[in-house]
This record gives C-alpha cells, structure tokens and sequence, in this order.
C-alpha cells in the first residue's frame, strides 16, 4: 500500500510541476495548465485516501 501512495504523490508532484510549466510558458503541454493543477490535486486526494485507509486498517 506505502507503494501505492509513494507512486500518487510522485504523479501528483510532476502533474503540479507540468501545470507550473505550462502557466508559465503560456501554451499547453497536451492540456491546459489548469487541468494538470486539477489532476495533480486529484492524485494527491487519492494519496491521502490510501493513507488514512493504511492507517485504519492497521488499527
């Protein structure tokens, strides 16, 4: 499960890193800049659900 989550946050953190790129270059990298924040904010949603579904299920 740890892999999991370790795999979300690192997707979440290039999706975040790709949409600063392309607000900053002003075009998009395959979408817009606000759908690489939205997606990267869902991927890290995702991590936090594992988590504290880890964390429950260790109780």
């Amino acid at each position: 499960m740890k892999t999991w989550i370790l795999v979300a946050l690192l997707a979440g953190l290039v999706a975040l890193l790709l949409g600063i790129i392309t607000q900053l270059s002003g075009g998009a990298i395959i979408i817009s800049a606000a759908g690489w924040n939205n997606f990267s904010q869902t991927l890290i949603l995702i991590a936090i659900g594992l988590g504290v579904l880890e964390y429950f299920n260790k109780k």
